[in-house]
């Protein structure tokens, strides 16, 4: 089956916003997601991996400002396009470039953050959309016990407290930046025919 073409080259590629720039212009989002950035660090083994795999060349991640996907997961992935050996990554807008969006549905829905990666000659290695999987059932059951179940005047304390838990379950060694980080490489492994760890 022929791969899939992206309308994506070295023109529009560059045309979008290096890590730093795009924390830079993120407004009232900046703080929350330059401390995750902070706080979103690859364990040993995780570095080791990614500082090996030569074949990304560019990585492309779509993201909005105001998603909380975003300011939760687009770190991570940040920390892994830095430890890609040979990769340059940029981050483009996904309301501003549709066309590229709707190439990774999730199900239907525009999820983002997207993070996709290419080797030198613009084919894609793989794809990576939204959320560690793991962080779908942790939502689940904190929305229900926390938002859900209160009374229609307590929902806003309830929604901030479900972001404060959200937040939390990202950090320290078990934590679902370290779930992204294994979705990526999996994805990696999978693409380049490597051999998981066992």
């Amino acid at each position: 089956m022929a791969q899939l073409r992206i309308p994506l080259d070295q023109k529009r590629f560059h045309s979008g916003l290096a890590w730093a720039d795009y924390m830079a212009q993120m407004g009232e989002h900046r703080a929350r997601t330059e401390e995750n950035y902070g706080s979103a660090q690859l364990n040993d083994d995780e570095r080791a991996f990614f500082k090996g795999i030569g074949q990304v060349s560019y990585v492309l991640m779509l993201g909005e400002n105001w998603c909380g996907d975003v300011h939760r997961n687009s770190p991570m992935l940040a920390r892994i396009a830095e430890a890609l050996p040979a990769a340059e990554m940029r981050v483009l807008f996904r309301d501003q470039n549709l066309d590229l969006t709707d190439c990774y549905l999730n199900n239907g829905y525009r999820s983002i953050p997207i993070f996709v990666m290419f080797d030198a000659k613009w084919n894609e290695i793989g794809h990576w959309i939204e959320r560690p999987s793991r962080a779908n059932a942790i939502s689940t059951s904190l929305r229900a016990k926390l938002v859900e179940a209160l009374p229609a005047d307590q929902r806003e304390a309830g929604i901030a407290e479900f972001r404060k838990k959200m937040n939390e379950a990202y950090e320290g060694p078990d934590g679902l930046w370290h779930d992204t980080a294994k979705e990526v490489r999996q994805i990696i492994e999978t693409k380049l025919g490597l051999r998981p760890k066992e």
